[in-house]
């Protein structure tokens, strides 16, 4: 039967199926007095001068006999141009594809402690691809990858960012032991020498005591 086409204020609707327009016009969103056109029809016509549709009881004639001129132009006639450009799947965002690339990157590198180098681009991109996607009247994809790599962004710098303090503290940790051994170490050393010196001073009264 061909997919239908309605204008309304000004504006071009469709394709749809004529089980689709029918219930349109019965839900009163199609006037008898609105066009519509299909391929193979010569121009626009009102709803109500087409007689496969003019036939649901839902359609009434207008009193007027004077057909409206059309202001809408024939839609794209070929099929495929026209089922390509309703049920093709919407191009994916850029930016959503970059943050969940880099939200990878900073979950893997977490452990390196260079995470949030990756992680803070995943962020950017994955919210200004999240805001172009909601403002865009055209449907573009990409929604879950931008929500996917916003995850990893901040869980990859997250990560990044606990091990980094970890390693600070270990290393705060360790230099103070070192430096605590270094001086016992000192210390011990001082005190044998004492010792030392002190066996000295004993031998040495006790030879000339011995005189």
């Amino acid at each position: 039967m061909g997919e239908w086409y309605y204008g309304k204020g000004g504006q071009q609707e469709g394709p749809f199926d004529e089980a689709t327009l029918r219930q349109r016009v019965a839900s009163g969103q199609v006037n008898p007095t609105d066009l519509v056109w299909r391929e193979g029809m010569a121009e626009w016509l009102p709803l109500s001068q087409v007689a496969e549709l003019s036939s649901s009881s839902s359609v009434v004639a207008p009193s007027s006999g004077v057909v409206p001129a059309s202001p809408y132009a024939p839609p794209e006639t070929n099929p495929a141009v026209v089922a390509a450009s309703y049920t093709g799947a919407p191009a994916t965002s850029g930016l959503a594809i970059a943050s969940l690339v880099f939200g990878i990157l900073a979950l893997v590198s977490s452990c390196m402690y260079v995470g949030i180098i990756f992680g803070i681009p995943a962020v950017i991109c994955g919210h200004m691809a999240m805001k172009k996607i909601a403002g865009l009247q055209n449907p573009v994809g990409g929604k879950g990858l931008a929500l996917a790599g916003l995850i990893c962004g901040y869980i990859g710098s997250l990560l990044s960012l606990v091990t980094i303090g970890f390693v600070v503290f270990v290393l705060n940790a360790t230099d103070g032991g070192i430096q605590k051994i270094i001086e016992n170490m000192e210390r011990q050393q001082s005190e044998n020498q004492e010792r030392i010196e002190e066996s000295q001073r004993q031998v040495e009264d006790a030879g000339e005591n011995a005189h």
